[in-house]
């Protein structure tokens, strides 16, 4: 088992909200690569009057979410979304790959963004029994090995297609100069069609919306830090104006970049 220390982001007040929770995630087994990004893992313990609110950007990847009463699948998060954390609780999550549980949907990708669905609607009906006597397993070493058994009954060999919509998320996540479908079409050599073509059979979301996704990762990641202000980061991040960056942070955050820093 494989510990996934990479950088955490697009979590809002990361360094700050990290002490009142214990996240871990790892990475799956060779076979289920292609299939799950990672499972997460989080625990808290907070005083009687203590609640935490955590808040986090959207996400395009489908999540398993198995808590104390019932287990479900996220589909993809187009808006920032919050959860609730007070008294003591845990949460056991698996990230799957982009596109790799489409084999299980009934319909079209797009209609499963901002949704939540009883996970035997995906994994059948025995399978909220199954997962959730996970919940009170205190071994992550086991409960990984237990979901990686589940789970494998449930993988399919992806297409070219597939795979190429893995690639241009990753492609965005990881390419900081890529501001642009332009630029994303230049760097991947695909047409902007194929492209479009591809996010929206196997995303669900457009490309435009993924690539303003992880530059607001970056504007979060220097706001958190402390070490830049708004006019350092539009020139960062190549924005246009000023004007630009506070209307993408407040569309998808829902404050201006001031309201989120006080």
């Amino acid at each position: 088992m494989r510990s996934n220390n990479e950088e955490v982001s697009g979590v809002f007040y990361q360094q700050a909200s990290a002490k009142h929770y214990d996240l871990r995630r790892y990475y799956p087994q060779a076979e289920l690569a292609g299939f799950i990004e990672q499972f997460w893992f989080v625990d808290w313990h907070l005083s009687e009057q203590k609640v935490h609110t955590q808040k986090n950007l959207p996400d395009p990847n489908f999540h398993l979410v198995i808590e104390s009463r019932r287990v479900r699948v996220m589909g993809p998060v187009s808006k920032v979304y919050a959860y609730d954390m007070c008294k003591q609780g845990r949460v056991l999550g698996v990230k799957f790959k982009i596109a790799s549980i489409l084999h299980l949907l009934k319909k079209p990708l797009c209609e499963y963004v901002d949704t939540e669905l009883p996970v035997r609607d995906i994994f059948g009906e025995t399978s909220e029994h199954v997962l959730l006597s996970l919940y009170s397993c205190e071994s992550d070493r086991d409960i990984c090995n237990s979901l990686s058994a589940f789970l494998k009954n449930y993988t399919t060999p992806i297409n070219i297609n597939q795979s190429r919509a893995v690639d241009l998320c990753a492609l965005i996540k990881n390419d900081s100069n890529i501001f642009t479908v332009e630029a994303l079409s230049e760097k991947s050599n695909l047409s902007k069609r194929t492209i479009q073509r591809i996010f929206n059979k196997y995303v669900g979301l457009t490309p435009k919306w993924l690539i303003r996704k992880y530059r607001l990762h970056q504007v979060l990641q220097q706001f958190d830090q402390g070490n830049l202000d708004i006019l350092d980061i539009v020139s960062l991040l190549e924005y246009t104006d000023q004007a630009h960056l506070i209307r993408d942070f407040r569309e998808v955050i829902g404050v201006t970049p001031g309201q989120y820093v006080k």
